[in-house]
């Protein structure tokens, strides 16, 4: 087995910045992400909104272009209040909550004399003299007063230190502190302040149609989902550093099933890069990638308890659910049928009313009707609640506009991956 000089945590990093496997996406044949990125910045006095489906890179395309000592990043999911806006920024850039000024006040005293022919001194005979003496005598006193720090001493640091502000998440905002937001920003942009805001795509409007303040203040930048090409150049990249050979076919089926996350394929590379070392072999098999995919859906067993409470459904009374009869002529019911649906070939994170439809068509034994756009309308939107009450922190699906969005690939991955679910 040939040895490399990379280790592979070197190489595959789903979860840091990839040094060695970062791809820099072309928009077109003259333009880049990374290009539009840096023209945005060295635009004064504009905001610039960057989207793209969760884990598509865009907070590494960020860590790419500004260098690290001057990026100043925060969590929408993470910022609650006003207060929780200033103190994550100036944490992140150690300014204190407090400091202490000492100012010197000092107190001078001067004595003079002055002594002439025709004036007496006590003590002193009378002389034809004249002149002047005397002393000076200073006292000082220390006086320490503490300052609290102010968001407009905040802002003037990131202005003077160039730093750039970049928020991710910003769709997790309430809509009240979207605005507050946008009015600081507003007025900030205006005197050098830079900013950057990282959203989902069918939620970019919102951030700024909530905000009207930054109408025709933003540049937006939307991040295209991955295609299999680029999914593929990361393996390609990463597996010749390491010196393991893979095929085209393995490739492009490690770049399928990222279902086009950055994130996911790098994680998948990793695993079965993982693998090989294991086997001690420098040749890639398909029985190794899909080990190596039943490695990563390890990682996200906190999916396991979502996805059993959404097949329990909601709480239900006497009545019992319909069941609807597969083609493999098993049994199940509507909560069941979607789960399927959404998981069966190909993996898509976004699909219309029509779509999931064709896909249950698929499914269901032609003997049986479709349920209604009504049912499944109304179960997507059970799902919805059922996945936001038992992990409201989580991405998971939205239901909108007659449209599915599957907000996280590794939940699809994790649906069509995991064994222990039977549906």
């Amino acid at each position: 087995m040939s040895e490399s000089k990379y280790a592979i945590e070197e190489i595959f990093r789903p979860t840091s910045f990839p040094q060695y496997t970062y791809i820099d996406r072309e928009i077109s044949t003259d333009d880049t992400y990374e290009l539009r990125l840096k023209k945005a910045l060295r635009s004064p006095g504009r905001l610039i909104s960057i989207t793209g489906s969760s884990k598509s890179g865009k907070t590494v395309l960020c860590h790419k272009v500004i260098e690290k000592n001057s990026i100043i990043d925060l969590s929408g999911a993470q910022i609650q209040s006003q207060a929780d806006f200033w103190n994550q920024i100036a944490e992140k850039i150690r300014l204190p909550l407090e400091v202490q000024v000492t100012q010197t006040v000092a107190n001078k005293v001067s004595i003079n004399a002055r002594t002439g022919a025709s004036g007496k001194v006590p003590f002193v005979a009378s002389a034809d003299i004249s002149g002047q003496a005397g002393y000076d005598h200073s006292t000082g006193q220390n006086i320490a007063e503490k300052e609290i720090r102010s968001n407009t001493a905040i802002v003037e640091y990131l202005i003077a230190n160039h730093k750039v502000l970049v928020l991710d998440d910003f769709h997790y905002l309430a809509n009240d502190l979207q605005m507050y937001i946008a009015r600081i920003l507003k007025t900030e942009l205006f005197n050098g302040l830079k900013a950057i805001i990282i959203s989902l795509p069918h939620r970019a409007d919102d951030a700024i149609r909530h905000n009207p303040d930054l109408i025709g203040r933003t540049s937006f930048i939307e991040i295209a989902p991955w295609s299999m090409g680029e999914l593929t150049e990361i393996g390609r990249k990463g597996f010749a550093l390491l010196r393991y050979e893979i095929d085209e076919q393995d490739l492009n089926l490690l770049a399928q099933e990222s279902i086009a996350s950055p994130q996911l394929m790098q994680e998948n590379c990793f695993n079965l890069a993982d693998r090989i070392a294991v086997v001690e072999t420098n040749a890639v098999t398909t029985e190794l990638v899909h080990k190596a995919f039943h490695d990563t859906v390890i990682n996200y067993s906190h999916y396991d308890a979502i996805l059993q409470k959404v097949l329990c459904g909601p709480a239900q009374g006497r009545e019992k659910r319909m069941q609807y009869t597969f083609k493999d002529k098993t049994q199940a019911d509507i909560y069941h049928l979607f789960l399927k649906g959404i998981s069966i070939d190909p993996p898509v994170l976004s699909m219309h009313m029509d779509d999931i439809k064709a896909r249950f068509a698929t499914i269901i034994d032609e003997s049986e009707k479709l349920p209604t756009s009504l049912v499944t309308s109304n179960t997507i939107m059970h799902v919805e609640r059922i996945m936001h009450e038992t992990a409201p922190k989580l991405d998971s699906i939205e239901w909108r506009e007659q449209v599915l969005y599957i907000l996280d690939p590794f939940l699809l991955f994790y649906l069509r991956w995991n064994n222990s679910l039977s549906f």
